[in-house]
């Protein structure tokens, strides 16, 4: 996971911020649904294949970004099999987020999985959409220019666009303390 070490050391540093243990994890489920899918360009078809078309081109687009429902991204990401479970909080993740959460559900075990940090972070699959919901559409807008999807990013592309995305939104300072504030 060179790619996924490279950004969260330089985008989180030491993690002496408050809320870092889930800037940590949102940095990196967000790098590893990007590293998993392929890329930018993988995670838009895999959002389009998933019934969030107008979303994601809103995202790829240079206009407004429309926002997306948690619950409506979780199905999408976090689906067993495409068919997410409406009631299914205790059981694991599949689909692509299950393949960056390590396959696991949190606590289960799984030495240094991304579904370690879930657990860690005191963030549950609930809030986990919820954050999700309200990042990556920056991210994904940040990572289109001009709202061309790029044929490669690089490791200094991904860590700026989630820099920013994450100080913004996490609380970097705002009034409003960001998502955990």
């Amino acid at each position: 996971m060179g790619l996924l070490d490279g950004v969260l050391g330089a985008v989180l540093g030491g993690g002496n911020n408050a809320g870092g243990g889930q800037q940590d994890l949102m940095s990196s489920v967000i790098g590893g649904l990007l590293q998993q899918s392929g890329g930018v360009g993988g995670l838009l078809d895999t959002l389009r294949k998933g019934g969030l078309g107008q979303h994601a081109d809103s995202w790829q687009g240079t206009g407004e970004n429309m926002p997306v429902d948690a619950g409506d991204l979780m199905k999408v990401l976090g689906g067993m099999g495409g068919q997410a479970q409406q009631g299914d909080a205790g059981g694991g993740l599949g689909g692509l987020l299950g393949q960056v959460l390590g396959g696991a559900a949190p606590g289960a075990g799984g030495a240094g999985n991304l579904g370690d940090l879930l657990a860690k972070s005191g963030v549950g699959q609930d809030q986990l959409g919820g954050l999700l919901a309200k990042v990556l559409p920056s991210v994904l807008d940040g990572m289109t220019p001009g709202g061309q999807v790029p044929q490669a990013h690089s490791n200094d592309m991904l860590q700026g666009v989630l820099g920013n995305v994450l100080k913004g939104a996490l609380g970097g300072g705002n009034k409003g303390g960001g998502l955990f504030g």
